[in-house]
C-alpha cells in the first residue's frame, strides 16, 4: 500500500503513482557566448550549478544575462517559485528561485502544475538517489530532461501536500537560521582574533577588557613555553590514550576523531603530554603550510614524536598562547622566519627553534586569561550550535524517510 509509515495529524488514505513530467513543465538551460560582450551583465538572471542548494532559496546570481544574450542561447526564463534543479555533475541540488531568472545548460528546471511549491521541493530530496541513478557519463554525470519527466514518485492530495509543504519549510527555515548564526559567530570570532591582538606595528590590542592599560610585552616564545622532555618508557600506554591534533577539534583521542589509533606496535618514547601543556604538529595544513598550535584541554595522553611538546611557564595561560596561534596569517607568519628548508624542501623547525621567535602577549596573567575565556566561550557557542544543527538535519532526514512514499 502506498502510505508513508509516518502521517500528520488528520491524513489518511493511499498516496497516488505519478511521474515528474505530469507534475511539473521541465525547462533546460543554456549558456550565451562569451565572446560576445553585449550578451552579458545585462538585468536578468543567470544562474550555475554550483550557486543552487546551498539554501532553500536562491535570489541573486554570480552572473547576469542581456535580453540579446537569451534570444541568442537556449537559455530560457523561468518563473519565480520554480525549483532550479542541477543536472549536471553536482546532480540533484536544488533550490527555489524568488524572481524570474534563466540557467546554464547543466539544469532541468522544474516549473510546478497541479502540485505544491513546497511540497515538491521536499519531494525533490527523497528522490535525490533515483535521478542520480538515472544519470550517466563519463566525464561528469547528466541527466536529460526526458528521464526527468518520467522519474516516477507518488504523491497525497494537495491538502496534504500544502500540509507536508509547510512543515517541511518550516524544518529548513529552522536549519537556515541556526547555519546563520554559527556563520555570525564564526566571523565575529575571526573578527576578534584580529581586533583583541595587537596589530602590526602596534603594541597594543584595538580591542581591549575593561581595566587593562599599557603595552603588551614583546618576548621570544622562549620566555612563555618550555620544551617538555617526558617520554613514555614502556612500549605500551593504552592505545585508546593516544591522541592527535585537529585544527577544527584541537586535542583529542585518535579513536574518537579518527576511528581507530595509528600508533604502532611500540608506542616507547612516545611524546606525554599532559593537560594543559603546549602541542605543535608539524603535519601541513591547505591555509596553515607549517603545522598548529594547541593546548591540550582534555585528560593526559601520549603523541608521536612528530610532535613537540611544550610547558607554560608559571606567568602564562596556556589557552592565551592557543588563540594566540590560532589565525593561519598570525601562525605562518611566526614560523616561517624559523623554518629550515631542507635538501627536499620539506619545512622542519626543531622542537626548540619552534620557541625563537617573538610574540605579543600581555604583562599580566589576568589579562591573558580574560582573553581565552571570553573565546572559549565563543567556542562553546558555536559548539552548541553545530550540534542543534547536526540534530535538526537528522530529524529532517528521519522525517523525509519516514513521511514519504
Amino acid at each position: 500500500m502506498a502510505k508513508p509509515e509516518i502521517r500528520l495529524k488528520g491524513f489518511e488514505g493511499e498516496w497516488k503513482p505519478d511521474i515528474i513530467g505530469n507534475i511539473a513543465n521541465v525547462v533546460g538551460g543554456g549558456t550565451p557566448s562569451t565572446s560576445i560582450t553585449n550578451y552579458w551583465n545585462g538585468g536578468i538572471q543567470w544562474f550555475t550549478p554550483s550557486e543552487v542548494g546551498k539554501s532553500r532559496y536562491v535570489s541573486c546570481s554570480e552572473r547576469n544575462i542581456s535580453k540579446e544574450g537569451l534570444d541568442n542561447s537556449s537559455a530560457k526564463i523561468i518563473p519565480a517559485n520554480s525549483i532550479l534543479l542541477s543536472s549536471r555533475a553536482t546532480v540533484g541540488e536544488a533550490s527555489i528561485n524568488t524572481c524570474k531568472c534563466c540557467t546554464n545548460q547543466g539544469f532541468q528546471s522544474l516549473i510546478p502544475k497541479n502540485v505544491d511549491l513546497d511540497f515538491l521541493y521536499t519531494l525533490i530530496a527523497t528522490i535525490k538517489r533515483d535521478i542520480v541513478k538515472e544519470s550517466s557519463g563519463s566525464t561528469f554525470l547528466e541527466i536529460s530532461a526526458n528521464k526527468v519527466r518520467n522519474l516516477s514518485v507518488t504523491i497525497p492530495n494537495l491538502i496534504e501536500q500544502k500540509a507536508l509543504g509547510v512543515y517541511f519549510k518550516s524544518l529548513d527555515s529552522m536549519i537556515q537560521g541556526v547555519t546563520k548564526k554559527i556563520a555570525s559567530l564564526k566571523q565575529m570570532k575571526q573578527a576578534c582574533l584580529v581586533s583583541m591582538f595587537p596589530q602590526e606595528g602596534e603594541t597594543m590590542p584595538r580591542v581591549r577588557f575593561k581595566g587593562f592599560k599599557g603595552e603588551w610585552l614583546n618576548v621570544e616564545l622562549s620566555e612563555c613555553l618550555s620544551v617538555c622532555k617526558d617520554r613514555n618508557l614502556s612500549e605500551t600506554y593504552g592505545k585508546g590514550d593516544v591522541l592527535s591534533v585537529s585544527d577544527d577539534y584541537g586535542v583529542v583521542n585518535q579513536i574518537e576523531l579518527l576511528g581507530r589509533s595509528y600508533a604502532g606496535k611500540s608506542v616507547a618514547n612516545y611524546r606525554i603530554l599532559r593537560n594543559g601543556h603546549i602541542v605543535y604538529t608539524k603535519s601541513p595544513l591547505k591555509v596553515k603550510p607549517f603545522g598548529i598550535i594547541k593546548v591540550n584541554n582534555g585528560s593526559d595522553g601520549i603523541v608521536s614524536t612528530l610532535y613537540a611538546v611544550y610547558v607554560p611557564m608559571d606567568w602564562v595561560s596556556a589557552k592565551f598562547i592557543n588563540y594566540y596561534f590560532e589565525p593561519s596569517f598570525r601562525m605562518n607568519k611566526y614560523i616561517h622566519p624559523l623554518v629550515n628548508k631542507g635538501a627536499k624542501n620539506d619545512m622542519k623547525v626543531s622542537d626548540e627553534n619552534v620557541l625563537k621567535g617573538n610574540i605579543f602577549i600581555p604583562k599580566e596573567k589576568e589579562e591573558q586569561q580574560k582573553i581565552a575565556s571570553y573565546f572559549t566561550s565563543l567556542d562553546k557557542q558555536i559548539s552548541l550550535q553545530e550540534a542543534r544543527l547536526e540534530k535538526l538535519k537528522q530529524i529532517k532526514s528521519a522525517c523525509l524517510d519516514k513521511m514519504f512514499v
